[in-house]
């Protein structure tokens, strides 16, 4: 067993189905022949009961017993069915030879075998150097039990045809296991022959210096697990790529968000150490470094939020009542907007469901609603609207969520960029207020994470903008 554990799968498959097969034919081979010899046995004797019944009638009883007369003087008697007839005997009660037919002296002395009782006897035996088969029947009279009638018959043609039988048997499940085994192999080959090509892909991905842009090939002739695998693990391979270029993307941002800033803190503090200043000059030189580590700290929590967006995987048994969720968003920011005369409405329809984590959906809302509520100026409106598909139809599928403010408004150039990562909108209002530029890119990374859609619109610059987020629900009212 140990050497077969180091042979390729193909030939192990190919030796186990060969030998399944060779047990299972041995089997049958067994149960034919045992059934064609007994048929054979049945056969034979259904030809010495017919001899029986011609011999029988033939012996009579007499004052002394048995009486062969009747069977000598009737030569016909003795039926030759065969190249070695049938060989007749009239057996007294203890077995002692009172007749045999003349074709029973070109033999060797026969033995005497006595049924017990005086039922008939059947028994296979050798004779000559050939197997033969006897019938022995008692011959009653009145006074009881007055000897045996034994016919005998050659079976040598019989079992010659069996032995016949029998090595055709055996050739057969020889050369059917050698083809099984031949066949198995083949066919182990072109059934394994996808994991080969796995196995090459995976050897030329492992030797071209751990890149993960290639994939195990799965067009295969056939759909099967091996092509479920190459598929599973090519998922497997395009979720780890994109991990890596998040970290990638991540570290390339960060050290392009914050070498500004650094390059500013340094130059500040060798300008504040190059001479000395009144006490008021290094507070205020202080003040623009707390500043600038203010604005670090904003960049990399926001680079923080993305990555984590980015990452973010579907939960499958949550089940969020975004209403309640948007509501309360709402009432968080309604004093702010109140200092800043600013109307906040908001119109939240019912039993609207997401496959959603609260947290995530706090922050699209809040992303959303904050920016509305920071860009748009004093005497402004803000709305915020939550129904099923599009506002006032019914349940499309989606949930969708919109925020529309009375701000500064954009071009459309503007609204093509404005979800991507650290960009700004070029206008005096967005660039008066801080910002890192990824709080839309946080929002998009979120909803597209659970499968759902964004998008803004503005009727142009200095005439407000609409910002909205769809996603799959669960249905109506649930």
């Amino acid at each position: 067993m140990a050497r077969l554990s180091t042979l390729p799968i193909s030939a192990r498959l190919a030796l186990w189905y060969a030998l399944t097969l060779l047990l299972l034919l041995s089997a049958f081979a067994v149960f034919c022949y045992v059934g064609f010899h007994a048929a054979a046995h049945r056969s034979f004797d259904r030809h010495l009961d017919h001899e029986m019944g011609v011999v029988a009638p033939l012996v009579r009883v007499g004052p002394d017993g048995a009486d062969a007369g009747a069977l000598e003087r009737t030569p016909a008697a003795v039926r030759l069915d065969g190249p070695d007839g049938t060989y007749v005997r009239l057996l007294s009660p203890g077995g002692d030879v009172l007749y045999q037919s003349p074709n029973v002296a070109g033999h060797p002395p026969l033995g005497v075998t006595l049924p017990e009782g005086r039922g008939a006897l059947r028994l296979s035996r050798e004779w000559d150097g050939e197997p033969a088969r006897s019938l022995v029947q008692p011959v009653v009279s009145d006074g009881g039990l007055a000897g045996y009638v034994e016919v005998t018959g050659f079976e040598w043609s019989r079992h010659a045809e069996l032995d016949e039988l029998g090595r055709m048997l055996v050739l057969g499940v020889a050369l059917s296991v050698l083809f099984a085994l031949g066949a198995g192999w083949w066919l182990a080959r072109r059934s394994l022959r996808p994991v080969a090509v796995l196995t090459e892909a995976a050897g030329r991905m492992a030797a071209d210096g751990g890149r993960l842009g290639g994939r195990l090939p799965s067009d295969f002739e056939t759909r099967d697990e091996l092509t479920d695998l190459a598929e599973t693990f090519n998922g497997l391979l395009g979720r780890l790529e994109a991990s890596v270029e998040r970290e990638r993307r991540f570290t390339s941002n960060a050290a392009h968000e914050l070498l500004t800033p650094l390059a500013t803190l340094r130059s500040e503090a060798e300008v504040a150490l190059r001479r000395e200043r009144e006490p008021e000059a290094y507070r205020e030189t202080l003040g623009r470094v707390v500043e600038d580590v203010a604005e670090m700290t904003g960049t990399v929590q926001g680079l923080l939020q993305l990555a984590r967006a980015e990452s973010l995987a579907r939960p499958s048994d949550a089940r969020l009542d975004v209403g309640e969720l948007v509501t309360q968003r709402v009432e968080r920011v309604r004093a702010e907007a109140a200092s800043r005369g600013i109307t906040l409405a908001a119109d939240v329809e019912a039993g609207v469901r997401l496959a959603a984590e609260a947290a995530p959906l706090a922050e699209v809302v809040d992303n959303l609603l904050g920016n509305a509520v920071k860009y748009t100026p004093e005497g402004g409106h803000v709305a915020v609207t939550l129904g099923h598909g599009a506002v006032g139809g019914t349940c499309s599928g989606t949930a969708r969520l919109e925020v529309r403010d009375t701000g500064p408004g954009f071009d459309e150039a503007t609204c093509e960029r404005l979800f991507d990562r650290f960009f700004r909108a070029d206008t005096p209002e967005v660039q008066a207020e801080s910002g890192s530029g990824l709080g839309l890119a946080i929002v998009k990374a979120i909803v597209e994470g659970y499968g759902g859609t964004v998008g803004c619109a503005s009727p142009g610059p200095g005439r407000g903008a609409t910002f909205w987020a769809e996603l799959p629900c669960l249905g109506d009212h649930r």
